[in-house]
């Protein structure tokens, strides 16, 4: 029996990523209590809800100063990696094109810093968060265009490695910053935290230091970077949209139901990243390349099916033990103060069960490019989810933002299901 166990270990890459990854969503969770924990305590309900919007903001910022550089460049790194000339190609040409992207975001933050605040936080005291933001944008770049090549190597170990020391020097920011200067440390400490995800990445010197060596200014082309900006789009609804469709419900919360109860909203939405972190990083880190290799989708199905055995079982008995030790978490994590989110905690369970189903089918419209079907289905779940918001907030109070997150999934799941019925329920698609 243990025999055979070591021989399915041996032979399955997820097995392999899931079981080294279990380290990262460890240190991730200890993290994530800290800096919750001292939040709680330091700035409270509604301070998590205040600083939940600056962390929506520079979740869009980010991801428009990348410009679809990750999905993109861990697509063609991971079809490019045995060809020498075209793997220098990909990475030479995404390091200039990421560089450029992020120093014309950078100058935009500049310029409009004042109003950034005003739309943010509805006053211009906090202009100076945008400033140091601008500042920050090359270091998150760079961070990323590094993350995405050792993703597509499928160096999942060094990648995991990078990220557990990340999450380490975040966590001593927040708490440091928090404990001096309360919700103003906090929003600071948000906004200097690219520099700390650049600085991660030379514990992995060696890796580093190889894809350096293979970025040449001869090698970079111009057919390789439409390619690349042709992701645009879908970081465009992905990443900028959607988190400020999230920073419009928060202050939708706020202005109609309370910031404390906007606090309870934010707070379960940390906890469920925390829990979370464990299959977003089994996407990137195994789906996406996976995915990415099967360059005629032969094997779609099997993928699809094998991450569904293999995985689901494990969220299923994990989110059934989170829901009934959901006060114990709430007091561990942040204050009795905020034992008023749990009656949002079923609800965002069955919405994260949904996002898991239909998110391993949907990595297919970044693996394969598929840009059209891709946007109908985001904007389709954008429009959903606010307006589903908005009314069931009118009605149930912030109960309804997280009963809008569950129907809203199931929707977008229902939706990925009818696009790829012919290959995952035909017999004859392999």
């Amino acid at each position: 029996m243990l025999h055979r166990i070591k021989q399915v270990y041996k032979n399955s890459f997820l097995i392999k990523v899931a079981s080294f990854n279990i380290l990262s969503v460890f240190v991730k969770l200890v993290s994530g209590f800290i800096v919750s924990k001292t939040m709680a305590i330091f700035i409270g309900p509604s301070g998590i809800a205040i600083s939940g919007n600056l962390s929506n903001f520079t979740q869009s910022l980010e991801s428009l100063s990348s410009l679809g550089i990750k999905n993109g460049t861990i697509k063609y790194v991971a079809e490019s990696k045995s060809k020498d000339l075209q793997f220098k190609r990909v990475i030479s040409s995404s390091f200039f094109f990421s560089i450029s992207i992020a120093v014309l975001a950078s100058s935009l933050l500049f310029v409009f810093s004042n109003s950034l605040s005003a739309l943010v936080f509805n006053k211009v005291e906090f202009s100076f968060l945008f400033r140091i933001s601008g500042l920050m944008m090359p270091f998150y770049s760079i961070h990323i265009f590094f993350i995405s090549i050792i993703n597509g190597l499928k160096k999942f170990k060094e990648l995991v490695r990078i990220n557990v020391v990340g999450y380490i020097l975040i966590t001593l920011l927040m708490v440091v910053f928090i404990y001096a200067k309360q919700l103003n440390g906090a929003l600071l400490a948000i906004a200097i935290t690219p520099f700390l995800l650049f600085t991660s990445l030379f514990y992995q010197f060696n890796i580093l230091k190889f894809i350096v060596f293979n970025i040449k200014l001869s090698c970079v082309s111009k057919e390789v970077i439409k390619k690349l900006a042709s992701f645009f789009s879908m970081t465009l609804f992905s990443g900028i949209m959607i988190p400020i469709i999230y920073l419009l419900i928060r202050s939708y919360i706020i202005n109609n139901v309370g910031a404390n109860e906007a606090g309870y909203w934010e707070g379960t939405r940390k906890i469920s990243n925390y829990y979370m972190l464990f299959i977003y990083t089994l996407f990137d880190i195994y789906l996406l390349p996976v995915l990415s290799e099967d360059t005629k989708s032969t094997k779609f199905k099997s993928i699809i099916f094998n991450f569904y055995k293999n995985i689901l079982p494990l969220v299923l008995l994990g989110f059934i033990v989170i829901y009934f030790f959901k006060i114990f978490i709430i007091k561990l994590i942040f204050t009795d103060d905020f034992l008023g989110m749990q009656e949002l905690f079923g609800w965002q369970l069955i919405g994260d069960f949904f996002k898991i189903v239909s998110f391993t089918i949907a990595y297919q419209f970044l693996a394969k490019k598929m840009i059209r079907l891709y946007l109908i289905c985001e904007i389709s779940y954008m429009i959903f989810i606010y307006f589903t918001s908005i009314y069931l907030i009118n009605y149930m109070g912030v109960l309804g933002a997280v009963k809008a997150h569950a129907f809203s999934y199931l929707f977008y799941t229902l939706l990925v299901f009818f696009i790829f019925r012919n290959e995952l329920f035909k017999k004859n698609v392999v």
